[in-house]
């Protein structure tokens, strides 16, 4: 039988070259990417920290079961600001078109390719999600703004689980496309008071599991690449430049209450960043860490994110592999506890002590920022008189009693030497 004649054949080796040209055409480049998903090394230490429970923003996980009942809610919300503003329907338009506008570079945040969704899905969804955002963060901050039947506000854990949410790393979108929104929806005139900004609104939101404070909003005024990215800015230390010492090897300390018994005594600093651990003549000056529920979330999410750069970005990282090697049992917490150091609203001694020593597990990291700290503290730590001191210290001066007794034995000793003395001078004479 005969073959019916192929035309327009075109060879194989071509087609597959034609298509890898397309896929090098559309990939987008790596310094854009702020939003990708959490690496499956993550993932197997505490998948839930990094899921949502009740809402998604964004493409990443967006129709899951478990967030669909917050959808309608969004419509809502995204109505109520929309009928402040002078002309509803003229600013929906306007939202509309400026998030198509930037389509491109919306697409450019995300590590992975979200084409499965066409230009108007995509708009649509962040468009909903943004309005959503903005109207949460105006009735947390003006209380006049809220509804009577409003179920978020009227739920007591509904927006502890909402600021929670909304600081996961795969449940972002790009913060330009919010701050769009929010000139075009957001008009002082419909507020009735002077109007925050959104960086200001949106500190206020997540402030109360922060523990920083609004002076450190000066510090996120750098490049935002959405919320966590805020979050973590606000985060930063004072001094931003890592310890030099710490490029030519460096090494850990030994746990708080080994370095206790070692005569190194742990106090609690009053500055306003977390990372300004201070080391000097005996005392470890910490700041204040409150651990609770919210926070576990938030700091695993940070670190998620610092993942991704290299070198002095990496401070939260940094912080808590420090804070592992301080905390290796229940009794460390104790200490810290007992310092004011750790405030602890998440459980047991044994539960915060479980999530220091699993939060850095499969953590890679290139330059630790603590290294000149804990070269200060480990040489302090084998200096021979100060464990001396220290064993003197625990020996002896553990307890009322002990003391008495030492000082007793010192006296009785003091009036023996004395009565020789007083004999043997008294022999020669």
């Amino acid at each position: 039988m005969d073959q019916l004649p192929i035309t327009n054949q075109v060879p194989a080796e071509k087609t597959w070259l034609e298509s890898i040209k397309i896929e090098l055409a559309h990939l987008n480049p790596l310094s854009n990417w702020s939003i990708w998903r959490v690496p499956n090394n993550l993932l197997a230490i505490n998948k839930d920290a990094y899921s949502p429970h009740i809402i998604s923003i964004g493409p990443l996980h967006h129709g899951e079961q478990n967030v669909l009942a917050m959808e309608v809610h969004k419509l809502h919300y995204m109505l109520s600001l929309l009928a402040r503003t002078p002309d509803p329907a003229k600013s929906l338009d306007e939202c509309g078109k400026a998030i198509l506008r930037f389509d491109k570079h919306i697409r450019a945040c995300y590590a992975e390719p979200i084409d499965k969704y066409k230009e108007n899905d995509l708009a649509k969804m962040l468009l909903v999600d943004g309005c959503f955002i903005l109207e949460l963060f105006l009735r947390f901050s003006m209380a006049d703004l809220r509804l009577q039947d409003d179920p978020v506000f009227n739920t007591s854990w509904m927006v502890l689980t909402l600021r929670r949410d909304l600081a996961l790393l795969e449940n972002q979108i790009p913060f330009f496309a919010l701050e769009w929104l929010f000139k075009l929806t957001v008009k002082p005139s419909a507020i009735g008071q002077s109007l925050p900004t959104l960086p200001e609104l949106a500190f206020d939101f997540f402030k109360s599991s922060l523990y920083i404070n609004r002076g450190t909003l000066a510090v996120s005024r750098r490049i935002v690449p959405h919320l966590l990215g805020l979050i973590h800015n606000c985060y930063l230390p004072s001094s931003s430049r890592p310890n030099p010492r710490g490029r030519g090897g460096w090494e850990f300390i030994h746990c708080s209450s080994v370095l206790l018994e070692a005569g190194i005594e742990f106090k609690r600093d009053t500055t306003s960043s977390l990372f300004d651990l201070k080391f000097g003549n005996g005392v470890f000056k910490i700041p204040p860490l409150r651990i609770h529920d919210s926070t576990v979330s938030l700091f695993q999410n940070l670190i998620a994110y610092e993942q991704r750069f290299h070198g002095s970005q990496q401070y939260i990282t940094s912080y808590f592999l420090l804070m592992d090697r301080l905390i290796d049992t229940p009794s460390d917490v104790e200490l810290l506890v007992q310092r004011r150091i750790i405030e602890n609203d998440f459980g047991g001694w044994e539960d915060v002590s479980a999530f220091f020593n699993s939060i850095c597990k499969q953590i890679v990291l290139q330059d630790f920022y603590y290294a000149g700290l804990c070269e200060d503290v480990n040489a302090y730590y084998n200096t021979q008189w100060y464990r001396y001191k220290a064993d003197f210290r625990k020996d002896h001066c553990k307890n009322p009693w002990a003391f008495i007794s030492l000082v007793a034995g010192f006296v009785l000793l003091s009036f023996t030497a004395l009565q020789t003395v007083y004999s043997v001078v008294a022999y020669y004479k």
